[in-house]
């Protein structure tokens, strides 16, 4: 069986589902190492997921990784909650 284009983007739309909320932490840049909160999730033009207006599979998602990987700002603010 042959899929068409357009086929494939739906079956891949559907497949795809990050565990990300508005306000939530990521780590963008080349090294992956400068904070963002995260405002807007979209899609661009070619059907690929974007969040605040970047594509999404260049970035890693701060509450996913460990504790001791997270930005020196995060852990600040948690401290000052407790």
């Amino acid at each position: 069986m042959k899929l068409t284009e357009k086929q494939l983007r739906k079956i891949i739309a559907e497949a795809l589902d990050l565990d990300l909320e508005k306000g939530d932490v990521i780590l963008t840049g080349r090294f992956k190492n400068k904070r963002t909160v995260v405002k807007d999730i979209g899609v661009d033009d070619l059907g690929q997921p974007t969040v605040n207006g970047m594509k999404a599979l260049s970035f890693r998602i701060e509450k996913l990784m460990p504790k001791d990987k997270w930005s020196k700002k995060t852990k600040e603010e948690l401290e000052e909650e407790k």
